[in-house]
């Protein structure tokens, strides 16, 4: 193979692993669009909005997904961190994750969570379970509504990875033979390899399966999740230093999925025992545990072979999903909570009952129409723009290759070091 054969394999592989990561940042329009018609909720999350479908497949969907979506995504930001690294050195890492990251959170803090917490109190004022005496003056009587109303919400992505950032940085900057150990992986050399990963997962779920069952709503980083998500991250940094044995995933990974699937519905009985409290459930929790562990790196695994065989080309289509990826990320909360809220006064209103896909599909549908029509026209070249993923210049398509993307957040393959971003 030539040596431009291998450069573009390469950098298709990266563009690859970036339209994943937009993918499961969208991903989470869906599953937030799911959770009022799930038949039993998960513990922890409150909504604004309850109304349970008829059937478990809301809940099948969601907490299959939910199993492997956020380990993915930081298996994917590790691979990516050593990558900026390396193409950048110490310190240009630390502050380009401080620019694309930490001003973001902090932005998001201020803008995006106070709405938040008042549509979400909306709903709960129409279930007259609060006064708006009590959402304006924060003096909730029940102390766990309140710590459930109150925290970052889904900006806990990005709190982990700033956190998971400083750890790289300090670990690659003064004790680098750490992250260096082994000096050779073999993770990729055999089929089953990848899932040796289990046994590094598994007791951590045995020991605090509330990792996947729960959801808490919070200011600090939950220690047990932090640990968790490390393991996804401290993988993914390793995987770019194997990055040219990637395809290797491409043949096992349909069958990863599909193996996911299968063990999947076998614990999902076991995880609806949990939820209802069975105590029977509770004296299998290494079962739960292992079927868990197990299940997520299948998935981990099986989705990201199968997306290294489908994202082998760039389209401008493609190209403008996986730049808005962040920005429907961000603020895609808060929309998704008022249209539940919405098609629910307009039921109460008019005195109908609205089938849940219905009022799935409307709500989905809405918040991504908003959330890409203000990216195109008011973030993707303006300042927010730039906060997210750098400056941009409109340009039209200029054909395959990983040059086609301007965003320093779709990172390039390092044969080329002047196409690293801005």
């Amino acid at each position: 193979m030539s040596r431009i054969t291998k450069t573009t394999a390469a950098a298709n592989r990266i563009y690859a692993l970036d339209a994943l990561r937009a993918s499961i940042m969208i991903l989470g329009v869906f599953l937030h669009g799911a959770v009022p018609y799930m038949q039993v909720p998960m513990p922890g999350l409150l909504w604004p909005v309850t109304d349970p479908s008829s059937g478990w497949t809301y809940d099948l969907v969601l907490w299959y997904i939910h199993g492997f979506r956020i380990p993915l995504f930081f298996l994917i930001a590790g691979f990516f961190s050593a990558m900026l690294y390396d193409l950048r050195g110490p310190r240009e890492f630390l502050l380009h994750r401080l620019r694309r990251v930490g001003i973001p959170l902090v932005a998001a803090i201020l803008v995006i969570l106070p709405p938040t917490y008042y549509l979400w109190s909306w709903g709960l004022v129409e279930q007259d379970i609060l006064t708006w005496r009590e959402v304006i003056r924060f003096t909730h009587d029940d102390r766990q509504l309140k710590n459930q109303l109150l925290g970052l919400a889904h900006l806990w992505f990005l709190q982990y990875l700033l956190i998971y950032y400083l750890l790289y940085y300090l670990l690659r900057s003064r004790f680098p033979a750490l992250l260096e150990f082994p000096k050779r992986i073999r993770l990729l050399e055999r089929w089953w390899l990848p899932l040796t990963l289990v046994a590094v997962t598994f007791p951590i779920l045995w020991l605090h399966p509330e990792i996947y069952t729960h959801y808490d709503n919070r200011w600090a980083p939950e220690p047990w999740g932090l640990l968790y998500y490390a393991v996804f991250y401290l993988v993914g940094s390793h995987l770019y230093r194997v990055r040219d044995q990637l395809r290797r995933l491409n043949i096992p990974g349909p069958y990863y999925v599909i193996a996911s699937l299968v063990i999947f519905s076998a614990l999902f009985q076991i995880l609806r025992w949990r939820l209802t409290g069975d105590p029977a459930s509770q004296e299998n929790t290494w079962l739960f545990a292992l079927a868990t562990a197990l299940y997520s790196w299948l998935a981990v695994w099986g989705f990201l072979g199968v997306c290294l065989m489908a994202f082998n080309r760039v389209s401008p289509r493609l190209r403008f999903m996986s730049d808005s990826a962040y920005w429907i990320y961000l603020v895609h909360l808060p929309l998704i909570g008022l249209m539940h809220l919405l098609l629910e006064f307009l039921q109460d209103l008019w005195g109908v009952s609205i089938p849940s896909s219905v009022d799935f599909t409307v709500s989905v549908g809405a918040t991504l129409a908003i959330s890409l029509l203000s990216y195109k026209h008011f973030v993707r070249y303006g300042t927010i723009g730039k906060w997210l993923h750098g400056p941009k210049e409109k340009a039209s398509f200029a054909g395959p290759g990983p040059k086609v993307f301007s965003s320093p957040e779709l990172i390039r393959h390092p044969s080329d070091p002047k196409e690293t971003g801005s």
